[in-house]
């Protein structure tokens, strides 16, 4: 009992500064605590660091320009209507001199003429024997628009190629003449079935298109043919070869958004955590240090049985689910960086899937530490009852019935075992030691 008297007169040497100590939260903090903290973190800050580089650095897969296509199909439907155009402004050519020498025989009035009267002709000479001179020969109605028709039908496909010809090689001046004669030439309504209106209409395309420089315009399509072929080209050239990443898919939150998300979550799983030790080391302060009385009081086994009591909870802090967003955000980020709508949901996952583990672990484990962690209360609270004494009267194997039994017990029980078990352990160890001295060095008992 020696042993147990100046201890105790050490802990109440130890009380005031031992109080001061006490309101320090490490102290009460388990080193197992401080480690799965530190590791936690450490974990923590490596696989985020990673996952959230390789979402914001993933980029779409490389695909055909889709604009390059749609360029190239645009460039290449100009030809066709190209190639109508510069084969209407050959026929045109061809057309107008058919026209014009139809247009002789079909008696029609020279256009060159302009408006002034014909010349009277001169008066036929009689023929012999009373009979009438010959009348002159009308115009033939219905061949004059015959022959004009297929120059129309040419002078109404350039109307449409002059804004594609312009623009594929610009305008020319010398053209012109010919496009404006053209454009005229296409706006004339066909005519009925009248002969007169047929007539007027020839004559009408007749003045218009007879002294055209038509191979000025047939050349300028040709030309803007040229053009757009080589155009066209160069863009299916483009296309085949141009290549652009495509975007990534958009999701239910916009990408910045579900980074910050998931990165929030694992934030505050960390935040849980260490709230979550400093909430258990409070409370063991807040339990432990008031008892430091009952030594002065004569209840010093009060003390050490809540010593006992505070170790056997298992330790405090969520290091798992902090480990487990941790890692379900980097396993997301890396087998779907595309879709940062996974990330978050890896961050969920992994957030339960490490509470689980955790608690298992906390099972595996059962009470394994619990003598450790007594040891590690009894080096700040110094308790006048040496958990040492205590925990040998425990055999082992046995910690997790005492620890039942002695939750089990009210505060004053509880105190009267630790005593006893401390007192047993003791003698046990006084015995021995009278028992060893009795015998004599070197020599052994009975």
């Amino acid at each position: 009992m020696d042993a147990r008297r100046v201890h105790a007169e050490q802990a109440g040497a130890g009380t005031i500064s031992g109080s001061s100590e006490g309101a320090s939260v490490n102290e009460y903090t388990r080193r197992e605590e401080v480690r799965a903290t530190f590791i936690a973190s450490a974990i923590l800050v490596l696989c985020i660091a990673v996952a959230v580089l390789r979402l914001v650095t993933v980029e779409g897969r490389l695909i055909p320009d889709p604009s390059a296509r749609r360029k190239a199909d645009e460039s290449e439907a100009r030809l066709a209507p190209a190639r109508a155009c510069a084969l209407a402004g050959e026929k045109l050519i061809a057309e107008i001199e058919v026209f014009k020498e139809l247009a002789k025989s079909a008696r029609m009035p020279d256009p060159t003429e302009g408006g002034a009267p014909p010349a009277r002709p001169a008066p036929a000479r009689r023929p012999a024997g009373n009979a009438p001179a010959p009348k002159p020969k009308e115009p033939d109605k219905q061949l004059a628009w015959a022959s004009a028709q297929p120059s129309y039908k040419q002078a109404k496909i350039l109307a449409g190629c002059r804004a594609a010809t312009d623009e594929a090689i610009g305008a020319r001046v010398s053209a012109l003449p010919a496009w404006e004669a053209i454009a005229k030439a296409a706006a004339i309504t066909p005519p009925g079935n009248a002969e007169a209106e047929q007539f007027e209409a020839a004559k009408q395309l007749l003045s218009l298109l007879a002294d055209i420089p038509a191979d000025k315009v047939a050349q300028a399509t040709k030309d803007a043919e040229a053009a757009i072929r080589s155009t066209a080209e160069r863009d299916r050239e483009r296309a085949n070869t141009a290549m652009v990443r495509e975007p990534l898919p958009q999701g239910v939150f916009s990408r910045r958004v579900a980074v910050s998300v998931g990165v929030g979550l694992t934030v505050c799983a960390l935040l849980i955590s260490y709230l979550g030790v400093r909430a258990a080391s409070m409370r063991r302060l807040a339990t432990l240090l008031p008892l430091r009385e009952a030594v002065r009081s004569g209840r010093p086994g009060m003390q050490a049985a809540e010593i006992l009591k505070t170790a056997a909870a298992h330790n405090s802090g969520e290091p798992g689910i902090v480990i487990g967003a941790a890692l379900g955000g980097l396993s997301a980020a890396l087998l779907a960086p595309k879709d940062a709508d996974l990330f978050v949901a890896g961050v969920m996952a992994g957030l339960l899937i490490g509470l689980g583990a955790q608690w298992a672990f906390r099972l595996a484990i059962g009470a394994s530490r619990w003598r450790a962690r007594a040891t590690e209360l009894a080096e700040v609270e110094k308790p006048a009852i040496p958990i040492v004494l205590a925990l040998s009267g425990v055999k082992p194997g046995l910690e997790p019935e005492f620890i039942q039994f002695l939750r089990s017990l009210p505060p004053a029980d509880a105190a009267a075992a630790v005593e006893k078990l401390a007192s047993q352990a003791e003698e046990r160890i006084l015995a021995a030691a009278d028992a060893g001295a009795a015998y004599g060095p070197g020599k052994p008992p009975g």
